[in-house]
């Protein structure tokens, strides 16, 4: 046989590698996607623990100011002394605040510490000032540099004697905090080694302002960002891995043993596929004479099925064409061929069971000798009236049982008696016979003539398969009856086999484990 190039044994190996390698690269991309998404997930975490921290910053060195707001509109007119005592209060928990002011009219008047600048809390524009005791907004502005040369922020919020109408506009109440002692605790995480943070302001509108904290470039399309809601807008927190999101990601060892199989499923391959002609010949003729076992099933059943729909579909037409009465002969026709149709689909449905190992087995201890009997009183008419003479010959010893399901092998025993009946000449004799055959109980169902074809032997328990001689003249059975039989038998960890009665006719075996009903009793084991 000629080979094409695809079927070479080096075409077989590249298109092995091929596939392996698509495979390992399959497998590195998607553990490459799944490390970059632990990585953006990381942090995204990182990213909202500092906007947590810096919220709960801000709010913490801007309630002086909401304080002191309070106490003015309660006691406008305070003294040094008493504005004094207020700021020392107010700042004992804002350690970042530098200094406490109070402006009446948008003129400095009090400065807590009084050591402070004072000039650090001047409003810079009259428009500023103007402004903000306009709209009643508290303004922050920076981090910048102030005018003693430190990083800070200024504060101001604006003190209404009566805030429902803001008509009593009295002044400002500001604050000056230290930028560096404000995010000092936010330090350990703005400093971690393989992410890289920035801090800019963007506007209520939503339009970026300046970067205060970072580089300009941590802001890109793939950063992870989260926004602070500050009096004068937000701050924008930007952070992204310092190798950025493409980094490569190491090898591990599972990859590696993956790419090393490579080699060696390579190498198996051309192994396999140079010793391929023998075995793919033999599974080539297993998968065609399954492939024609199932075409021969599908055939069979339609064939099975076709007769009695047939006769349903012609009586049925008559009736409606009024050809025919629907008188109670033609009714039980039809009932006798529904019936029919029945017994077929249960067959199929118990070798369908069968075929799937889930045969609802219910196992007790059954008395061979019993079950035979109950069987044959159950067709004595019949027999009578074919006539067959019937024998039951018992070789066990008391005690010697089957552990099975009793209504399932009286459905064997009645398969084969009946299918004595329907073959066997009128006079014959069928014989059942009870033996020992070393762990094994047999019952052997034997009849008269005709016999069966030496050539169909083997193939009695093939579905739908009738021989072709004498015992098929007769009408009945859809060919399952055996292969049903064969089926509940396995189920029970036996078999059966057939062969030649010295009466003329068709044997039966039927092998069963053997079970005493006492332990040692006689010769059953």
């Amino acid at each position: 046989m000629t080979l094409r190039w695809h079927n070479t044994p080096l075409a077989r190996t590249v298109l092995v590698c091929l596939v392996v390698a698509g495979t390992c690269l399959r497998l590195d991309w998607l553990a490459t996607q799944s490390f970059h998404a632990r990585e953006r997930a990381r942090v995204a975490e990182q990213v909202a623990a500092l906007r947590s921290m810096l919220e709960q910053r801000l709010h913490l060195h801007l309630a002086p100011l909401a304080a002191g707001e309070v106490v003015l509109q309660l006691k406008p007119d305070l003294t040094q002394a008493q504005f004094q005592r207020l700021g020392q209060s107010l700042l004992k928990d804002a350690p970042a605040v530098r200094t406490l002011a109070l402006s009446p009219n948008a003129v400095l008047r009090h400065v807590f510490p009084p050591d402070q600048a004072g000039h650090l809390h001047m409003m810079p524009t009259r428009a500023d000032v103007e402004q903000s005791a306009r709209d009643g907004t508290m303004r922050l502005d920076g981090p910048m540099t102030l005018g003693d040369g430190g990083l800070g922020m200024v504060a101001r919020r604006p003190v209404y004697l009566d805030p429902d109408s803001r008509l009593q506009f009295w002044g400002f109440v500001s604050a000056v905090i230290d930028y560096e002692r404000f995010i000092a605790l936010a330090r350990p995480l703005l400093a971690a080694p393989d992410i890289a943070f920035a801090l800019r302001h963007v506007s209520p509108g939503g339009a970026p302002g300046a970067v205060f904290h970072g580089a300009p470039a941590s802001f890109d399309a793939l950063t992870e960002t989260a926004l602070i809601g500050t009096p004068a807008g937000y701050w924008q927190v930007g952070a992204r891995p310092r190798g950025g999101w493409e980094q490569p990601r190491p090898y591990s060892l599972p990859l590696r043993l993956l790419m090393l199989s490579v080699v060696v499923l390579t190498g198996a391959a051309t192994w396999l596929l140079r010793a391929r002609g023998l075995r793919n010949k033999m599974l080539l003729r297993k998968l065609e004479s399954g492939e024609a076992a199932r075409v021969q099933w599908v055939a069979d059943t339609s064939h099975e099925l076709r007769t009695p729909i047939t006769i349903l579909a012609t009586h049925l037409d008559a009736m409606q064409d009024g050809i025919i009465a629907p008188t109670p002969a033609n009714l039980t026709v039809l009932s006798d061929t529904v019936k029919e149709m029945e017994r077929l689909v249960s067959d199929l449905h118990v070798l369908a069971r069968a075929d799937a190992g889930a045969q609802a087995l219910q196992s007790e201890p059954v008395d061979p000798a019993g079950l035979c009997e109950e069987v044959a009183a159950a067709f004595a008419p019949r027999l009578a009236s074919h006539p067959l003479h019937y024998r039951l010959i018992d070789e066990l010893e008391p005690g010697c049982l089957v552990h099975g399901d009793r209504q399932r092998l009286g459905q064997v025993l009645s398969n084969l008696i009946g299918n004595s009946l329907r073959y066997t000449d009128p006079g014959g004799q069928v014989q059942v016979v009870l033996a020992l055959a070393g762990p094994h109980i047999v019952i052997r169902v034997e009849d008269s003539a005709p016999g069966v074809p030496d050539a169909a032997l083997p193939r009695l328990f093939e579905r739908f398969y009738r021989v072709d001689e004498s015992r098929s003249r007769a009408s009945g059975g859809s060919g399952l009856g055996l292969a049903i039989c064969e089926a509940i038998v396995a189920g029970h960890g036996g078999r059966m086999q057939a062969s030649h009665s010295p009466l003329g006719g068709l044997r039966i075996d039927i092998l069963l484990p053997a079970q005493a009903a006492r332990p040692h009793h006689g010769d059953c084991p």
